[in-house]
C-alpha cells in the first residue's frame, strides 16, 4: 500500500503542477524560463562533454560554455539586433509598395475592373492586414523582451546548473519513483536524453544552413531586408511541412517588388535548398531513431497548433517524439 501511496502523490503533484502552470501567470513565466533553459542545455550539453574529455571539470566546462554564450549573446544583441529591428519596423512600409506594383499590372493589361483586379486588390488588402498583425505582434514581443532583461539574464544562470548538476538532478527525479521502477525509468530517460539532444542541436544546424542559404540567395539578387528575411525563413523552418512554405512567402513578395524575373528565381532557389534540405541533408543528421509518420507529424502540429498557437506547432514535433520513444521504450521494457 505505502508504494502505490507514494505513486499516487507523484501523480497528483504533476497534474497540481500542469493545472497551476495553465492558470497562474507568474508559475507560466517561471516555466518558460525554465523551458529555454532546458533547450540551451540540449544544444549545448555536447560541447560540455567535449571539454569534460579534455580533462576538465564538469562544473569548469558548464562555466567556460555560458560564458562564451553569454558573449555571443551580448554581442547580437549590441550589433545585430538594431539592425533587424530597423529593417522589420522598414518591412510592412515596403510591403505598401505591391498594392501599387499590382495596380500598374493590370493596368497594362487592361483588366483594372475585372474580377481578376478585385480577388488581387482583396488578397493584398487581406495579405497586408495579416502581415501588420504579425509584425506588431512580434514588435510587442520583442519590447516585452527588452522589458525583461532581468528575467532573461536569469536563463544562462539555470542553464549552467543543468550543464553542471545534471546527474543529481536525474537522481532526485529518479527518486520520486519506486525502487523497482527506477531503473526502467532510467533507461527510459537516456533514450529519450539521447533522441531529444540529436533532434534539438540538428534543427538548430538545419536552421543555421537554411538560414546562411537562404541570406545568399537574398544578398545576390539584392532583396531587401535579406538579413530579417533570412532569420524569419530560418526559424519558420523549424515547423515540418507548413513552415518552409510560410518562411519563404515573405521572402518572395519581397523580390516580387524589385521584379518579377528576381520573385521566380528566390523562389526556385528557395524550393531548390529546401528539396536538398529535406532529401539529403536532414535525413543524415536526423536518422531513423526520430523519424515519424508524415500523416502523425501533421496530426500533431494541428494538436499544437490548436493548444498553442505557433508556439505550439513548434513544440508539437519533440513532444511528439519524446511521446514516441517513452511509448516505445514502456512497450519493450515493460510488455
Amino acid at each position: 500500500m505505502k508504494k502505490y501511496k507514494k505513486g499516487f502523490i507523484v501523480v497528483f503533484v504533476f497534474i497540481l503542477a500542469f493545472i497551476l502552470l495553465l492558470k497562474v501567470k507568474f508559475i507560466r513565466d517561471m516555466f518558460n524560463l525554465i523551458f529555454v533553459s532546458f533547450i540551451l542545455f540540449y544544444v549545448f550539453k555536447p560541447f560540455r562533454d567535449m571539454l569534460m574529455n579534455k580533462g576538465l571539470g564538469r562544473r569548469v566546462s558548464s562555466l567556460i560554455i555560458m560564458f562564451i554564450v553569454v558573449t555571443v549573446f551580448v554581442s547580437i544583441f549590441i550589433f545585430i539586433i538594431p539592425s533587424i529591428i530597423k529593417e522589420s519596423l522598414n518591412l510592412y512600409d515596403s510591403l505598401k509598395n505591391l498594392g501599387s506594383y499590382t495596380n500598374r499590372i493590370y493596368e497594362n493589361i487592361k483588366i483594372n475592373r475585372g474580377i481578376a483586379y478585385s480577388i488581387t486588390q482583396n488578397i493584398y488588402i487581406r495579405g497586408s492586414k495579416a502581415f501588420e498583425l504579425f509584425l506588431n505582434s512580434w514588435l510587442n514581443k520583442a519590447l516585452t523582451l527588452g522589458e525583461n532583461l532581468l528575467s532573461i539574464a536569469i536563463i544562462p544562470i539555470i542553464a549552467y546548473y543543468f550543464l553542471s548538476d545534471s546527474l543529481k538532478l536525474k537522481n532526485r527525479f529518479l527518486a520520486l519513483f519506486p525502487i523497482q521502477s527506477r531503473n526502467i525509468i532510467d533507461k527510459i530517460l537516456e533514450d529519450t536524453d539521447r533522441i531529444l539532444s540529436r533532434y534539438v542541436i540538428t534543427q538548430f544546424l538545419l536552421c543555421f544552413i537554411i538560414g546562411v542559404c537562404t541570406f545568399i540567395v537574398l544578398i545576390t539578387f539584392k532583396v531587401q531586408f535579406s538579413l530579417t528575411l533570412s532569420l524569419l525563413n530560418a526559424f519558420f523552418n523549424i515547423i515540418p511541412y507548413f513552415g518552409p512554405i510560410f518562411g519563404a512567402i515573405p521572402a518572395i513578395v519581397m523580390a516580387l517588388l524589385k521584379s518579377p524575373q528576381a520573385a521566380l528565381w528566390v523562389a526556385f532557389w528557395l524550393y531548390l535548398i529546401q528539396q536538398v534540405e529535406g532529401d539529403f541533408i536532414s535525413p543524415k543528421f536526423i536518422g531513423d531513431n526520430i523519424s515519424m509518420h508524415p500523416l502523425a507529424v501533421i496530426l500533431i502540429l494541428v494538436i499544437g497548433g490548436k493548444v498553442g498557437g505557433f508556439f505550439g506547432m513548434v513544440l508539437a514535433v519533440p513532444v511528439g517524439v519524446v511521446a514516441k520513444v517513452i511509448y516505445e521504450d514502456l512497450n519493450y521494457y515493460m510488455f
